[in-house]
């Protein structure tokens, strides 16, 4: 009865359903649904993402565990209305801006989810943001619906913004010869204003100076020219490459006033 019931879902194109509609559908007691959910989730034909929700696991997907988690996460998102957007390594993939394809998938949300998010070779990674409002997002089509990811501008303020979550300095190196293309300077200056991000903005120029952009290097030298014309109309303090790292004893870049606390270099 509970494998008919998945099948039926998917033929008329579902791949979820709550703990609710499958007592109503089956006009089945819970002590039934429980058991039959259980033999589900045992055989792999189904994962519990939040309670009260299940996905179902078709068999081209049962070795990873789960649906990929472009397409698991629209679902969770919608069942919690909650605020999100995929970012760092992940949202990179979306602009060919990833070297290797991140272990974790990382999503930013206003929602703090206990529940982990490990589903064999699917690992999501939460970031907590107290508010997403307003921020700049991109919708790509999923199968299971319109998934949200950050726009070059900002994914390049988080990238030195979650700079441990990015995987570290000489990691964001990687990632911005790659995506600096895609950034328009301009919205990137605007957004970095609205959200008293300034500082990214010194790193970040500091950075395309020193790697090689890949495809556009007109694109690196417009993008440099611009941020350095930005940073000389405003008082600006000193801040260190790295946050993390002790500013004492290092060298200091009068230009983008940032102090040079580590070295770094990208992989391509």
């Amino acid at each position: 009865m509970f494998f008919d019931y998945l099948e039926k879902l998917r033929m008329s194109g579902r791949v979820h359903f709550t703990y609710q509609e499958i007592i109503d559908e089956l006009s089945i007691s819970e002590n039934a649904a429980k058991t039959g959910l259980y033999r589900l989730k045992k055989a792999g034909n189904i994962i519990t993402p939040i309670k009260g929700l299940y996905v179902i696991v078709p068999p081209e997907h049962k070795p990873c565990g789960s649906i990929p988690p472009e397409e698991l996460i629209p679902i969770i998102m919608q069942h919690l209305k909650a605020d999100y957007y995929v970012g760092l390594l992940s949202a990179g993939l979306f602009y060919g801006a990833t070297h290797q394809k991140p272990a974790r998938f990382q999503v930013i949300t206003n929602q703090r989810i206990k529940h982990p998010l490990d589903f064999g070779a699917v690992v999501i990674e939460l970031v907590h943001k107290e508010s997403l409002e307003g921020l700049p997002t991109q919708d790509f089509v999923v199968s299971t619906g319109y998934l949200k990811v950050s726009t070059p501008e900002l994914l390049a303020i988080d990238l030195f913004k979650y700079s441990k979550r990015a995987g570290g300095i000489s990691h964001i190196a990687t990632v911005l010869s790659e995506l600096a293309p895609s950034i328009d300077e301009n919205k990137l200056i605007a957004l970095a204003e609205e959200l008293g991000e300034i500082c990214q903005i010194q790193r970040l120029g500091f950075m395309l100076e020193r790697i090689d952009v890949l495809e556009d290097e007109d694109k690196k030298e417009q993008i440099i020219a611009k941020l350095a014309e930005y940073i000389e109309t405003v008082v600006r303090p000193y801040v260190s490459l790295v946050p993390y790292i002790s500013k004492t004893g290092h060298p200091r870049c009068k230009k983008w006033k940032i102090v040079e606390n580590t070295h770094f270099e990208s992989d391509l």
